[in-house]
């Protein structure tokens, strides 16, 4: 009797073992996914591709858990350069960065041409009009700052003399000041610029019609490159799914938007009409468009007139991840 039992027991056992094991195994082989962090300059739709690709749940698809944290530009990158972030979403500030010197490249890019819209007061009526005003920027260097200076001066006025450009932060914040009246006008994304335009206030100029520059994308440290392809290239596989989601689906996007800006439907799908033409279809950076970038920073003697896009942006980690995940 006592050996029936005791040859049930192991054969019960092995039964077990069979299930428990492979089980173990599946966890093991199954990675936690890697933790990053990564910077945005402001919370609006200029970062939507993170955005989507973090509530979408498409970072963890591809194995990272990303922690995006908002920063204004120049402490992001002293950030990036001391290990206390690793990413950037700020190609502009990347791109300045390396032009100088400083060991950091753009990898990809989210946005072709920035979508800022430049809005006043109501008692102003054109751009000229602003002569003497204070207009209200997120912050001084950045792609906000870039877009308004070449605006300005393509209709008429000079932004160093006709205007006082104002770093305020967040574009909630500049909202904020432009309606209680700190500011005479704002250069502001959506929703922000759509909700002022439904308000009544005048929209004197859109960016994207006078300035195509690479606007928010994905930057990273030298050394990080060189010793991480992999981790990048989860980024950007996520990223890029972001990007052909954004124009593929309008009612899953719009429905990102109304979640992270605690807006209604309507809304939220009229600042996705207003943004969704600008977005990359691949995610690789215009070298073209770093050219102007590069030329204004040449003009104002901030950098050597030999520096050249392809000192400042590696396109190797886009190609591949596009190779990768079929064209």
């Amino acid at each position: 009797m006592k050996t029936t039992l005791h040859k049930s027991s192991i054969l019960l056992l092995l039964l077990i073992s069979l299930f428990v094991v492979p089980a173990s195994v599946r966890a093991q082989d199954k990675a936690a996914p890697e933790k990053v962090r990564v910077a945005i300059a402001t919370s609006s739709l200029a970062f939507l591709v993170p955005f989507v690709a973090k509530d979408r749940g498409l970072y963890l698809k591809h194995g990272v858990e990303v922690e995006l944290i908002q920063m204004r530009p120049n402490v992001a990158m002293a950030a990036l350069l001391s290990g206390d972030i690793d990413y950037v979403e700020l190609i502009g500030s990347v791109i300045r960065s390396a032009a100088k010197g400083l060991p950091v490249r753009a990898i990809s890019t989210s946005i072709k041409a920035p979508f800022f819209s430049i809005i006043a007061q109501n008692k102003y009526k054109t751009i000229k009009d602003l002569k003497g005003a204070i207009v209200g920027l997120t912050s001084i260097g950045g792609t906000n700052y870039v877009s308004a200076r070449l605006t300005l001066r393509k209709l008429g006025l000079d932004p160093d003399k006709d205007v006082k450009l104002l770093a305020i932060g967040d574009e909630r914040l500049m909202y904020d000041a432009f309606k209680i009246g700190r500011v005479d006008a704002v250069v502001v994304a959506p929703p922000f610029s759509v909700l002022l335009k439904r308000e009544g206030f005048p929209v004197l100029a859109q960016t994207a019609q006078y300035v195509t520059i690479p606007f928010s994308g994905l930057g990273t440290t030298i050394d990080r490159i060189k010793s991480n392809r992999r981790q990048i290239k989860k980024l950007l596989k996520a990223e890029i799914e972001a990007l052909r989601s954004i124009q593929a689906d309008a009612a899953g996007t719009t429905e990102v938007i109304r979640k992270r800006f605690s807006m209604e439907e309507k809304l939220a799908r009229e600042s996705y009409n207003v943004v969704v033409d600008a977005f990359s279809r691949d995610g690789r950076v215009p070298l073209d468009g770093v050219d102007i970038l590069l030329q204004i920073e040449k003009d104002a003697k901030q950098i050597p007139s030999t520096v050249t896009p392809q000192m400042v942006v590696d396109p190797s980690l886009v190609d591949e991840v596009l190779k990768e995940m079929g064209r």
